[in-house]
């Protein structure tokens, strides 16, 4: 009988405990934190009065993991220092946070997640160019601003653009600004005419080559001297460097993710052949440098809109991230991450906790002080790109570390 009495009880007080909990997140979904939320409210609604959520939608796990590492503890960081300074009106943020691991089927389930479940007033991601354009729809049509911070296709923030009110922001050297930063630099400033681009077979590689021939030729009424291509995994890039140096190439752009950009400069270190490399910012990926070492030094350039040496600032934001995590993984991604998140912040200071307000708010920001090369007016209702090819900058490795030329 006293058993069975004390099934009885513990029985009642489970039954009472899950009474009073609202709906939870499924955890196994990749969720970092999670929290109550209203059925049915609109987006941005709290289950606390003294509370607001943002959202991250990132890959941590996959291809671009050190992408959305950085970027999380970057969005972290300026919640916590929001936090600290009191919030806004009294009301602190909660970053919620999900795994889109890199996939776009995943990507547009925890958006929709985190718009209609989590009610997150705004949110930062992704790293994929591929998940973005799965995804942004859902943020579209919620009216729930969405900045990101990695994924740089072109396209993706002037889907909307011809919309009354676009909720899509960047900040992240889009991949035509990125061409057009690398051309004026090869073209205007080093007079080069060879010019070679190698280029992978992704959408990525693909766009890539797009918007190269295209600025080349409307802009410079030049065309490729060379053009190779290479499939994602491939180990050996001899052959596509022997044409392009039986080509007199002088300057090789390429195009493509940090384990293939590992292998291309391995490749040239086989054939003894260093013609000038400019990349796309992936070169950056620090994946690349622990991969092939003291390689990364030898004349190669990649667009970027931050570096630790680009002003006090920017080594003090630096320093702190070290301070706070112990390293810097990625500090391009880092710095954009918390400018993306820094924005959205700011908006709710400004407008309030609707949606809607802050998609105002983000658009007609003014005076905003950024860690990358962001503009103190990021954008216009015409303009949803902070980062352009006229605040990117090409940066370069020495002795393993990016910095400015």
């Amino acid at each position: 009988m006293k058993k069975t009495r004390w099934w009885f009880t513990l029985a009642m007080v489970l039954a009472v405990g899950a009474a009073g909990c609202g709906p939870q997140l499924d955890q196994s979904s990749g969720g970092q934190s999670g929290g109550q939320t209203q059925a049915g409210a609109a987006p941005g609604s709290q289950s606390s009065g003294g509370e607001f959520n943002v959202g991250l939608a990132i890959s941590l796990s996959g291809g671009t993991a050190k992408f959305g590492e950085a970027v999380k503890r970057a969005a972290q960081m300026a919640v916590d220092e929001f936090n600290e300074a009191g919030g806004a009106d009294g009301k602190k943020a909660k970053l919620i946070v999900y795994d889109d691991e890199a996939k776009p089927e995943k990507s547009v389930e925890i958006v929709q997640r985190l718009i209609q479940q989590d009610k997150v007033v705004g949110f930062v991601g992704p790293a994929n160019s591929g998940n973005a354009k799965a995804h942004i729809k859902f943020a579209q049509e919620a009216g729930v601003p969405e900045i990101i911070p990695v994924a740089t296709g072109t396209t993706i923030t002037q889907t909307y653009e011809k919309e009354d009110k676009n909720y899509i922001f960047r900040v992240a050297p889009y991949d035509k600004g990125q061409v057009e930063t690398i051309l004026k630099w090869v073209v205007e400033e080093k007079k080069l005419t060879k010019i070679g681009l190698l280029h992978d077979t992704t959408g990525y590689g693909q766009g890539g080559k797009t918007d190269v021939e295209g600025v080349l030729k409307d802009k410079y009424n030049m065309t490729l001297t060379a053009t190779e291509s290479f499939q994602v995994n491939d180990t050996n890039m001899e052959a596509q460097l022997s044409k392009m140096r039986d080509a007199q190439v002088e300057v090789v752009i390429f195009y493509g993710l940090a384990p293939e950009a590992a292998q291309y400069l391995k490749s040239r270190q086989k054939l003894n052949y260093y013609p000038l490399t400019v990349a796309s910012w992936a070169m950056g990926d620090p994946t690349v440098k622990e991969l092939v070492g003291d390689l990364v030094n030898k004349d190669v350039y990649m667009v970027q809109s931050f570096t630790i040496d680009q002003s006090a600032e920017s080594k003090a934001f630096h320093d702190k991230v070290v301070a706070k995590y112990g390293e810097d993984i990625f500090p391009i991604a880092s710095a954009q991450g918390y400018d993306c998140m820094q924005l959205i912040l700011q908006a709710v200071k400004k407008a309030g906790t609707d949606p809607k307000a802050i998609r105002d708010a983000i658009e007609n920001m003014t005076g905003f002080t950024g860690i990358t090369a962001i503009g103190e007016q990021p954008f216009t209702k015409e303009n949803h790109e902070a980062l352009t090819s006229s605040n990117m900058f090409l940066a370069t490795y020495r002795d393993g570390v990016i910095v400015k030329p």
